[in-house]
């Protein structure tokens, strides 16, 4: 279970094995510590000291969040793992184990990314089939640019740019399908990360946000280095591998949650306000968001024949590629979302 903190003056802490939270003297939840899996502080929050040992000899961290950006991530010592895996983590990064991890990112983010175009012109066939056709030769045309990742060959330190410049290809035709799904009052016309200028970037970019912070306390507690990726540049403060793992999680997380939320007309235009030069979740607007993110996070996602949460999902990736980095499986299967099917359950989306 996520919770999300959002209300100024609630206090975090500690009743027996619960984590209590209060807010101006009045109980708001009182939740076992076992069920918890990250506490999410988006607003002026003070937490005792005991609550903090308890979360942290749980492994559940807590992510404290300013202005829609991750601002501190606190969790146990022991969540950092062996120092094996992080030796072989660098070291991989200079032999075909780096290139092997970055193609397998942008493979899943391609499939991911056709998949729900895929998903969305099924529900449209009978309502708008120009629009089902349309995304059906968006569809195509990422295949073909996926074929020639297929083709790259060579070490992560000599491809890195024409890696990234086939996911640069296939995100823009991905974004000019999408333009043709969500509302036209929203305005979208690519992504734009700073400042968000249109309601469907800042939802992306909050969305983004909070997936970013389920991967980091899944690669941390795997034993990773969460600033030392593959497919991301290395910069100062940049957290590389955090941002490699995300990319096959953010369409069946992030990006149908919006899609379906704009198109639906559960949030609006009128949901969102200027703040400071950036367009911005109105407080209620940004809470029903954040609700729906988390409840896609908790439901069951159709895997290997069942179901399982998609932050299980996500720490289970994680775990994956500590496993090929040591070497105990020969290669690193990355998380593609199963859909099939004649309409799902979003058939009004």
């Amino acid at each position: 279970m996520i919770i999300e903190v959002s209300s100024h003056g609630t206090f975090i802490g500690k009743k027996g094995q619960t984590i209590k939270i209060t807010c101006k003297g009045e109980k708001l939840q009182e939740i076992p510590v076992v069920k918890l899996s990250e506490i999410i502080v988006s607003a002026s929050t003070s937490i005792s000291s005991e609550a903090v040992k308890l979360l942290a000899e749980n492994s559940v961290p807590v992510l404290f969040m300013g202005r829609g950006k991750p601002v501190a991530l606190l969790h146990g010592f022991f969540m950092h793992g062996t120092v094996l895996t992080r030796r072989e983590q660098i070291t991989a990064y200079n032999d075909p184990r780096g290139t092997h991890l970055a193609k397998a990112f942008v493979d899943a983010g391609m499939t991911n990314k056709h998949r729900l175009l895929a998903y969305f012109a099924n529900s449209r066939k009978r309502t708008d089939p120009t629009l089902a056709d349309n995304l059906g030769i968006a569809i195509e045309e990422i295949k073909r640019v996926q074929e020639k990742l297929g083709e790259v060959e060579g070490l992560v330190t000599e491809n890195r740019y024409q890696i990234m410049g086939l996911e640069a290809e296939a995100t823009r035709i991905y974004y000019q399908a999408l333009r043709m799904i969500l509302p036209e009052e929203i305005h979208f016309a690519r992504r734009e990360k700073r400042p968000p200028r249109d309601p469907f970037n800042s939802a992306l970019s909050l969305g983004y946000t909070i997936l970013n912070s389920r991967v980091l306390a899944a690669v941390t507690a795997c034993g990773l280095e969460p600033f030392a990726g593959y497919l991301h540049a290395d910069r100062s403060g940049k957290p590389s591998l955090v941002l490699d793992l995300s990319e096959e999680f953010r369409q069946p997380l992030v990006d149908r949650t919006a899609i379906s939320m704009f198109t639906q007309g559960t949030i609006t235009t009128k949901d969102f306000e200027h703040t400071g030069g950036r367009l911005l979740f109105s407080e209620d607007a940004k809470k029903k968001y954040i609700e729906a993110l988390l409840n896609r996070l908790e439901s069951g996602e159709k895997q290997d024949g069942g179901k399982a949460p998609i932050e299980n999902l996500i720490f289970r990736q994680a775990r994956e590629i500590a496993r090929y980095l040591l070497g105990k499986s020969q290669s690193y299967t990355p998380y593609t979302f199963e859909w099939w099917g004649t309409g799902g359950e979003d058939q009004n989306e």
